[in-house]
């Protein structure tokens, strides 16, 4: 099942905003983590979900110097709606920790 939704998710809500080339490089980070998600087996524990979640912000840190608002609002529309498939829970706002200067 959530492998479904993931592949879902990746082509047809995965919508990033903001600036051209920043968005086409943050997609790439989204499409990685999504195929670590799409490697997990059913019943991975929550720990090792976050870790994925984790590594994605790290990631995405690396573009910290042009992320403004409109892609920071958009990166974290799309890591919680892929959280929610992995039964995360995006009130705990778990992907603001790992969050660099942007």
């Amino acid at each position: 099942m959530k492998n479904t939704e993931l592949n879902y998710c990746r082509t047809h809500r995965l919508n990033l905003e903001g600036e051209e080339e920043l968005v086409a490089g943050i997609k790439v980070v989204f499409d990685r983590l999504i195929d670590h998600l799409l490697r997990l087996p059913e019943d991975t524990d929550q720990p090792t979900i976050l870790a994925c979640f984790k590594q994605c912000m790290f990631d995405i840190n690396d573009f910290e110097q042009d992320i403004e608002t409109v892609e920071r609002e958009s990166i974290f529309e799309n890591i919680y709606a892929l959280g929610e498939i992995m039964g995360l829970d995006p009130a705990t706002e778990y992907a603001e920790e790992w969050r660099g200067d942007w």
